[in-house]
């Protein structure tokens, strides 16, 4: 039976899940409460009459569309399955839209299983509803256990009639969510049937599509570990009256339907509950925003702070405001999540659709009705966009059309509904008046010319050369501290190696007639002494970057394949002493990339130097070179992991930080003296890049740079 409630504008569609005693129906109605609810909304609550038990819980999550206005919801209800409460199965099954019956696969169930579903069958009968036709799936539970019964035994007991049948394990989530998503589906097909939603099937397919795509998030989901949040509410025993004890059945009958009575209350309670804080906190969303608005008086900053709270408060993908110049033609102002407003790229006769809502004067709210019938010209326009619903606002002041407001919200958002519809249209019609009054404001300031304006430009330019000092005092500060950090850092680190030579030498010194093998040794230390010095004077080198001019570098075609070799030759010799292999993976078809060739072959060169040195014995540093797209701008995107350690969460905010290193690498020693991805970082800034560095799974660091082109 068909639920309608006109209060919250819903559609309840009750499923119930049924089924022997023990058998997961409980398990299963407490995952799915896991997947679909992680933030624990809505509550699952526990019916108790006497000694039995009924799980139910409303599934708001989903969105799964409108019919004749009225949103879809779901209720997912349980039944015990203990033969002697019977009462309590036949009251919860009344007005069920559709049943999960959930077998046990265990072969000592079999019979269970068997009284289970006749007992289905008969009290489906005994509720006025057609057996043979209603929306059933069936579950195979306990798949993971042994001795069970083969599926096509159980097809045989139990599925005559070709019914949907999924084997399921409720305990870890195997196969619960695919036979929920089933029945869900046929389940609305067939209200729809019901209902007489239109012939031509159209609108039953579209049913079919909202259902799958509100669903299959669910169905990729794991179930989060959490326990569920029940709420249990019992009903005590009846005490007889004067007139004697009512018969057994009749007495939970009534209690189990006080009972569900009861809980849906507590549901529509909670449901008040949560809009009457969210239009609390939509209240104080405009008043804030009221406060903000009237001491703007950059027109500008009033659109801007219109979009920045309509996509906050609203949770809309997009968004825009479009304003009516002195042309008098609707234009976009400020745009979010789009790269054009959809009504003002659509046309209706000889206006845009944006003209004419406009023109209409009046806010609209654009939700699609599965039900169909003919959509207008401003429907078709945010469908064709890619939205599921919308919000448009003509923005009106002193009887004056200053723009329109529109928001528009994806098909993975539920629709746009009145609440939020009232909020827009608040937002719209505050903001235009305060547009107006920064408008007025701007008109006033630009009639006063003359000295004062004179006066606020040599002001400006004061302001601005006084920055500009100070900008470039800071900058020297900063040098002159790199420069004293990278004295310190290169003296401290050459004592050690220089000491090791002078040794080294003394001992060949003394060891002159010595046999070669004894000499060896010394030799390793100066050979070894001798790279620690080259990668100290390379580090040098690379600081050399930090006192160049800091505008943007200068690029040019350069070689792909040369920028490469350069860059990753010579940390060969490095790699296969360290044992750990480079690849470079890049396509061919791309020749040239623009850059500063130098200037890229350090930065790229310090990633790479940095992925081997903390590395695994026997790791790898793949470096890879791809095409990117953002927007309608090609980029070139630099990619180098490698199969270290990675680097700690905590660390993450310090890897660029001038002579910062980190823990030691794989071999317990650090190198260089920690200017690599600091500059690096310089490198690209200057290229208007951006580079990220992040941990990898299972272990390992990703460093990404790309650069527009």
């Amino acid at each position: 039976m068909v639920q309608f409630d006109n209060q919250y504008r819903q559609i309840k569609v009750k499923i119930v899940y049924y089924g022997p005693a023990l058998g997961g129906k409980t398990t299963c109605l407490q995952h799915i409460h896991r997947v679909t609810d992680p933030q624990r909304r809505t509550r699952l609550y526990s019916l108790n009459t006497a000694s039995d038990r009924t799980l139910f819980f409303d599934l708001l999550s989903l969105n799964l569309g409108r019919i004749r206005g009225y949103r879809l919801t779901i209720q997912l209800y349980t039944v015990p399955g203990q033969v002697q409460y019977n009462a309590t199965r036949r009251t919860v099954l009344a007005g069920a839209d559709g049943v999960v019956f959930v077998a046990d696969s265990q072969r000592n169930q079999h019979q269970a299983n068997l009284q289970s579903f006749e007992n289905l069958k008969e009290n489906l009968d005994a509720n006025g509803i057609d057996p043979d036709t209603h929306p059933l799936v069936l579950q195979y539970n306990k798949r993971d256990l042994s001795d069970l019964s083969p599926v096509a035994e159980l097809e045989t007991d139990l599925n005559g009639a070709g019914i949907p049948s999924f084997s399921t394990v409720a305990i870890t989530g195997d196969g619960v969510m695919e036979a929920f998503a089933t029945i869900t589906e046929n389940t609305l097909v067939s209200l729809a049937d019901r209902l007489g939603i239109d012939t031509t099937g159209h609108a039953i397919e579209r049913l079919k599509q909202q259902a799958q795509a509100a669903l299959e998030q669910f169905v990729r989901a794991a179930p989060s570990e959490a326990p569920a949040d029940d709420v249990e509410i019992t009903v005590p025993e009846h005490q007889p009256d004067e007139t004697g004890p009512l018969p057994q059945e009749t007495l939970v009958s009534e209690a189990v339907r006080a009972n569900l009575a009861m809980t849906d209350l507590s549901s529509r309670l909670e449901i008040a509950s949560r809009q009457l804080m969210r239009k609390e906190l939509v209240t104080r969303a405009i008043i804030d925003f009221g406060r903000t608005i009237a001491h703007q008086h950059d027109p500008a900053d009033v659109l801007r702070l219109l979009i920045k709270t309509a996509v906050s408060q609203l949770g809309v993908q997009a968004a825009t405001v479009l304003i009516v110049p002195a042309a008098g033609q609707l234009r976009e102002a400020v745009v979010h999540g789009v790269e054009r407003d959809p009504l003002l790229a659509s046309s209706v006769e000889s206006n845009t659709v944006a003209g004419a809502v406009a023109e209409a004067g009046e806010p609209i709210l654009i939700a699609s009705d599965l039900e169909g019938g003919t959509a207008d010209s401003v429907q078709i326009a945010v469908e064709k966009a890619g939205f599921a619903s919308a919000i448009a606002v003509p923005m009106v002041a002193r009887d004056r059309l200053m723009g329109v407001l529109t928001v528009y919200g994806g098909p993975d958002r539920r629709p746009l509904d009145e609440v939020e519809f009232e909020l827009a249209s608040i937002l719209g019609a505050t903001a235009a008046m305060g547009y107006a009054n920064a408008l007025a404001f701007r008109q006033l300031e630009q009639s006063n010319t003359g000295l004062e304006t004179t006066v606020d430009q040599r002001t400006d330019e004061l302001r601005t050369t006084l920055d500009e000092v100070q900008r470039l005092n800071q900058e020297l500060t900063r040098l002159d501290t790199i420069k004293n950090g990278l004295i310190a850092r290169v003296a401290a680190q050459l004592d050690e190696p220089v000491a090791a030579l002078t040794t080294a030498a003394g001992a060949l010194d003394s060891l002159r007639d010595a046999p070669a093998e004894k000499t060896v040794r010394f030799v390793d230390i100066i050979r070894t002494r001798a790279e620690t010095l080259s990668e100290i004077m390379e580090s040098v080198s690379q600081a050399s970057l930090l006192v160049t001019e800091s505008q943007g570098a200068e690029g040019r075609p350069t070689p792909l394949a040369e920028l490469l070799r350069r860059s990753v030759a010579p940390l060969r010799d490095l790699a296969r002493q360290l044992e750990v292999e480079i690849k470079v993976l890049s396509p061919g078809s791309l020749e040239t990339v623009r850059c500063d060739a130098d200037a890229m072959t350090t930065a790229l060169r310090a990633v790479i130097k940095n992925a081997v040195e903390h590395n695994q014995k026997g790791g790898e540093v793949r470096l890879e070179v791809r095409r990117v797209q953002r927007g309608s701008l090609p980029w070139i995107e630099f990619k180098i992991a490698d199969t270290g350690d990675g680097i700690p969460e905590a660390d993450l905010d310090r890897i660029f930080e001038p002579f910062w290193q980190g823990s030691p690498g794989a071999r317990g020693e650090s190198r260089g003296i920690g200017l690599g991805l600091m500059i690096a970082k310089l490198v690209v800034d200057r290229h208007d890049g951006r580079i990220t560095v992040a941990g990898r799974s299972p272990g390992g660091t990703e460093v990404v740079i790309i650069l527009p082109q």
